[in-house]
């Protein structure tokens, strides 16, 4: 059976989400530490990154569209090495490969979303909420398919094939509700030639901020020294950040109010707890 629309008023109960601090100190902290480890479990013995390098496929859109992560990522030659890191790729729909995604392009997606439907952003930042705290995410153990890449001026020829294992959680709905965020948010355009589903953009976010959550921990606890998880910085406090640029696009904050809270911040700045509901127009509500 093909996915239907869901009319907004189910769309809306679809996405609605409570919070408390059980939420977002416990049940996340948990399902973050678990992914995390997870993710640093993935073997990966004789790549090297711009040389040799595994490209994972983890989620594939209604419209067909492939994202990947690939490793190891480019901070993991860095002076100060983070071999964990990974980067994220996403394959379109006609096969072409986007191009890679800083912050900077994720602001000028969410200022897309907003100039061409902007009554739709309360649903986005239901799902920057949801990815902020790995709300209602499912569990997987699975196989996945892993293209080995032979880079050459940053292009990879498949070199092999294999599968990789994986158990981890993972952003996931029901096709009728993917169906109806691509409907009532629309197509992104990244590019004059490229064009994404929602569905993309939010499956790639969710690859992006896992590995925020991967590089600051290990950071945290390998570099630093630290024995506790460290998770004040990551996935939340990136999710956090880009709900505080939904509130200015929806018009709840002057500029200078935005601009004000990233240089106090000295970084990623976050959103008040109390304004998750206001910003998600009650889709999230407090308990």
């Amino acid at each position: 059976m093909l996915p239907q629309v869901l009319p907004m008023v189910d769309l809306k109960y679809a996405l609605c989400a409570t919070y408390s601090t059980r939420t977002t100190l416990g049940i996340s902290k948990r399902l973050r530490k678990e992914n995390i480890e997870a993710f640093f479990a993935i073997d990966r013995d004789g790549l090297r990154n711009a040389s040799l390098e595994h490209r994972i496929q983890l989620y594939t859109t209604l419209k067909g569209e492939k994202i990947y992560i690939q490793l190891p990522g480019k901070e993991s030659s860095n002076l100060v090495p983070m071999p964990k890191d990974f980067r994220q790729k996403l394959m379109c729909s006609d096969g072409e490969m986007m191009q890679d995604a800083t912050f900077g392009f994720i602001w000028d997606l969410l200022d897309y979303i907003s100039r061409s439907n902007n009554g739709s952003l309360a649903l986005v930042a239901a799902m920057f909420f949801r990815m902020g705290y790995m709300y209602d995410y499912k569990y997987a153990s699975g196989r996945y398919p892993c293209s080995v890449l032979e880079i050459n001026e940053d292009d990879g020829t498949e070199i092999n094939q294999l599968d990789v294992s994986l158990n981890w959680h993972f952003i996931d709905f029901p096709d009728d509700v993917w169906f109806s965020l691509n409907n009532y948010v629309g197509d992104l355009r990244v590019s004059e030639s490229q064009i994404i589903s929602f569905e993309a953009f939010i499956k790639f976010i969710d690859l992006l901020v896992q590995n925020e959550d991967c590089k600051y921990y290990y950071r945290n606890v390998y570099v630093n020294g630290n024995t506790k998880y460290d998770l004040r910085h990551g996935r939340t406090s990136t999710c956090d950040a880009n709900l505080l640029i939904i509130d200015y696009l929806r018009g709840r904050m002057k500029l200078s109010g935005l601009l004000d809270k990233f240089q106090k911040a000295r970084g990623v700045p976050k959103i008040n707890k109390n304004e998750y509901s206001a910003v998600t127009d009650g889709i999230v509500t407090k308990v």
